[in-house]
């Protein structure tokens, strides 16, 4: 009996073999794909190990990888570059896909990771509609690349941004954003004290004002607190002037104040300054980075704002609320916030912009009307930009509900976040952009890889 068991078994392996031999050239598909994706891997984390590199040095790798892989490079300009993968026979109508994937110059370690998924996803459908590549850079923070990109290259019915996460999430949409004003006349005067400083703080790089994993001070808000802080010591100064260096969605990267202090109260004033810088001190430790913010004597302008204006531009600076302006008790996550953008007294006037974002569209009335109260205190008037979407994907269609079930985890899927993302910027040039942020690193790749490419098979007649 044990004999016959022996003949037989091989008999009914290759009748099971051959009943599914469908599934077992899938299964067979797959592996190939999950090899070459730990290929890819390896050959660009040994070729690009360090931590930080020049773009450039990865766009020339991928000519020589979509030339040996036969595929077209569409553009490649200096923070930017296309690769194609025209669709196959019978498949020119299925809806097209753009993947999406950004190489972070300063972390180059783990921007390997989401774009060896990128690669191989361009590469792997047998049979696909049309399927781009845009590979971006940022610099420092600064999201250049996706900026820079055409909007011809995303005129599709599908896009997914692929990036590096330690934590598996699909992200299904931005936060509704509104940009506030605020301004008044500036009343001058002349200086009433005799020692001139400037007041300078300057942090490195760009950064997410709503990236609160990582909160970066804003040298507008922390000196605007020093000021208000002497203020309300009774510390006798009067205010010149008050400047901020910043691009458009970053926290400023510097704000210097010009104040003439009276000799009184100069010891004070430096005591107050030295708690502050100790403070910042702190904080930057803890994010592992530089920054400078020194009180430095100058020169006594001719005219200073008078003592009302100055009241005014400090009072605001301490009411106005920004940061996180609502978060859920239960699971932590940030409704809504609010930062300074930009400060400036140029030109006879005072303004100051702040960018607001939420997930919940009704949440952004409420800050605005709060925003009006406390601007109308401090006797400075208040206007708004009515909220947008800064991006979403379809609820109904798309890569979206379809990634959202092949994930399984309710986990992983975050509805919306108000962090900006190169995908705000995507969104801001083409209409109805039907996108996705799927993000992941190497523990999750053969998922990943399995899951986009089920998507893009799934789009064929």
């Amino acid at each position: 009996m044990k004999r016959y068991l022996l003949l037989i078994t091989p008999l009914i392996l290759i009748f099971t073999m051959v009943l599914s031999s469908c599934s077992l050239e899938e299964m067979s598909r797959d592996s190939e794909l999950n090899a070459a994706a730990e290929a890819t891997y390896d050959e660009l984390s040994s070729t690009f190990s360090g931590e930080s590199g020049q773009f450039s040095l990865v766009t020339e790798y991928l000519k020589s990888w979509a030339n040996k892989n036969e595929m077209d490079v569409a553009e490649n300009q200096d923070h930017y570059m296309v690769l194609t993968n025209s669709a196959t026979a019978g498949c020119e109508s299925s809806q097209s896909t753009v993947l999406q994937c950004p190489v972070r110059t300063n972390d180059f370690n783990n921007s390997m990771q989401p774009l060896a998924i990128a690669l191989t996803s361009l590469l792997g459908p047998e049979e696909h509609g049309d399927i781009t590549l845009i590979i971006t850079e940022i610099d420092d923070g600064q999201l250049i690349g996706a900026s820079s990109v055409d909007s011809k290259y995303y005129q599709c019915d599908n896009f997914i941004n692929l990036d590096f996460n330690n934590d598996v999430s699909l992200v299904t949409s931005g936060a509704y954003e509104m940009t506030s004003t605020m301004t008044t006349p500036v009343e001058t005067a002349e200086p009433a004290y005799s020692h001139a400083f400037a007041i300078t703080m300057s942090i490195s790089g760009y950064h997410d004002p709503f990236d609160f994993d990582q909160r970066y001070p804003n040298p507008v808000e922390t000196i605007g607190s020093l000021l208000a802080t002497e203020k309300s010591s009774g510390q006798l100064f009067n205010l010149a002037s008050f400047e901020c260096e910043s691009a458009d969605g970053y926290t400023p990267t510097s704000a210097t104040a010009v104040v003439i202090v009276d000799s009184n109260d100069v010891d004070s004033f430096t005591r107050r300054f030295n708690s502050s810088y100790n403070n910042m001190k702190d904080r930057f430790e803890n994010l592992n980075d530089n920054f400078v913010y020194t009180l430095t004597e100058t020169t006594i302008p001719e005219t200073v704002m008078s003592s009302q204006s100055s009241d005014n531009i400090i009072s605001l600076m301490y009411t106005l609320q920004t940061g996180i302006y609502r978060q859920d008790e239960n699971s932590g996550d940030i409704i809504a916030a609010a930062g300074i953008s930009s400060v400036t007294t140029s030109g006879g006037a005072f303004t100051l912009t702040m960018v607001s974002r939420s997930t919940d569209s009704s949440v952004m009335d409420e800050m605005s009307q709060e925003f009006l109260t406390t601007s109308g205190l401090c006797n400075i008037s208040y206007s708004a930009t009515d909220p947008f979407m800064t991006w979403s994907s379809d609820s109904k269609n798309g890569a979206g509900p379809f990634l959202t079930d092949a994930l399984g985890s309710e986990e992983s899927i975050i509805d919306s976040t108000v962090k900006s993302s190169e995908c705000g910027i995507f969104s801001s040039k083409a209409d109805d952009l039907n996108i996705i942020s799927y993000q992941c690193n190497i523990n999750h790749m053969d998922a990943a890889l399995t899951n986009i490419l089920n998507f893009i098979d799934s789009l064929n007649p």
